[in-house]
């Protein structure tokens, strides 16, 4: 504890050998309504990334974007996977979901610029599922931490 009767580590006195975290994941319906939820979840992984405020703003804006383009073309029931971990560059987030016909997000739309505007990087990709008629698509992201900040 210091002098204020506050714990916990700072990226000064956290051990080097101490990785912030090894993966976090969340699923959740692939709907609309869920997207606040990521929303959350990305506020709270980023901050104790020690990114600063405006790259937090900018973090949360990209993955919301990312969600949305994923989430119009879910199949009926489908299910939304944010995965987080710790890359040199910041925070790289996967994001994917089951869509019922082959999809990858157009790159000449206002959200893929806003997603290339706003991340360090952004890349799409469309897998079959061996012996079904759906793919699965997912939104790679790399967050950095100064994204806009300087």
């Amino acid at each position: 504890m210091d002098a204020h009767g506050r714990g916990g580590l700072t990226p000064q006195t956290r051990p080097q050998s101490d990785a912030l975290f090894d993966r976090v994941e969340l699923c959740l319906p692939a709907e609309a309504e869920q997207i606040p939820l990521v929303r959350t979840l990305t506020h709270g992984v980023v901050a104790r990334a020690d990114f600063g405020l405006d790259a937090i703003s900018d973090a949360k804006m990209a993955v919301d974007e990312a969600c949305s383009q994923l989430v119009q073309p879910a199949e009926p029931g489908a299910v939304l996977c944010c995965v987080y971990h710790e890359v040199p560059a910041g925070i790289a987030v996967s994001i994917s979901t089951r869509t019922a016909t082959p999809f990858l997000p157009s790159e000449t739309t206002f959200g893929w610029h806003v997603l290339t505007t706003l991340t360090g990087s952004v890349t799409a990709r469309c897998e079959p599922i061996p012996g079904e008629l759906g793919s699965t698509t997912t939104i790679d992201l790399v967050l950095a931490p100064g994204t806009s900040d300087g």
